[in-house]
């Protein structure tokens, strides 16, 4: 009978010490259930049919863009230098294909509208009616970065982290947001928009891809170097160009350039998407 004691002692001993770490482990789940957050936020349900494939056969060159309520889509002036709408197409979630009429590009704002051939009927991203935003908001884009092949865009978050004041070739001071997010060669162009509300509050614009001057100078010397051996450069469409050498080599870097990530991009600021629109007579 002894031993049945010591036995019957030590379960209800077992039971009292299982019974409060049963009970923390309980209230652990409970309050971290609300941590999981959905980053999409209330944009999800447009974002997707709202955001376009950009793609530039001529060039295997490839971004993204969004509708706008006025029927334009926005994307980035660097997507489209040097293209003729014709050179440019729109892919929607859906597979299907648009036509560029026209484009209207500010290159210091890093902005252009995107007029279509053809009016289309889905839904269009709200711009924000507010202009000042708090360092450590959170912020969402999607898009299509390089090598994703699918048709629906691609979410990454983030949060706002700083602004920065980039100056350009005609000596203006241009703002923009300075964003952590994972933001990758072909995102440029999408809506960077406040999670909580579903607005854009800014255009993705580039990652952080840092070069000391004296690389950027010996790029650039290499890129204009059309001397030497020249290849023949086949583009998707068929034309073909000679390039030489140095060419290759300053194209093989700018590529090995472009996957490097330091989970840091920048966004064009909404002032400056409000003054663009409104300068080719776009109601925001």
């Amino acid at each position: 009978m002894k031993w049945q004691f010591q036995i019957y002692r030590l379960l209800i001993i077992v039971f009292f010490l299982i019974l409060p770490i049963s009970s923390s482990a309980n209230d652990q789940f409970l309050t971290s259930a609300p941590m999981t957050t959905d980053l999409a936020g209330r944009s999800g349900n447009v974002a997707i049919p709202s955001v376009f494939r950009v793609i530039i056969p001529r060039l295997n060159k490839g971004a993204t863009a969004f509708l706008h309520k006025s029927g334009n889509a926005i994307t980035a002036a660097h997507v489209v230098t040097s293209c003729s709408p014709g050179d440019i197409r729109l892919i929607d979630y859906g597979g299907r294909t648009y036509t560029v009429a026209e484009v209207k590009t500010n290159e210091n704002l890093d902005l252009s509208i995107l007029k279509l051939s053809e009016e289309i009927n889905i839904p269009a991203l709200e711009i924000s009616s507010k202009e000042n935003f708090s360092i450590g908001l959170q912020v969402s884009t999607w898009g299509f970065p390089a090598g994703y092949r699918g048709f629906r865009p691609l979410l990454l978050s983030g949060y706002l982290s700083g602004v920065e004041v980039f100056k350009t070739n005609g000596d203006i001071k241009i703002p923009r947001w300075v964003v952590n997010a994972a933001f990758n060669n072909g995102n440029s162009g999408g809506p960077l928009l406040d999670i909580e509300t579903g607005d854009v509050i800014g255009v993705v614009s580039s990652k952080l891809a840092p070069l000391p001057p004296y690389i950027e100078s010996a790029l650039k010397g290499l890129k204009s170097q059309i001397s030497g051996v020249l290849f023949t450069k086949t583009y998707p469409d068929g034309t073909t160009e000679k390039v030489s050498q140095a060419q290759v080599i300053e194209e093989v870097l700018q590529y090995l350039r472009s996957q490097t990530q330091l989970v840091i991009g920048y966004a064009v600021m909404i002032r400056d998407l409000k003054t663009f629109l409104k300068s080719n007579g776009i109601e925001p």
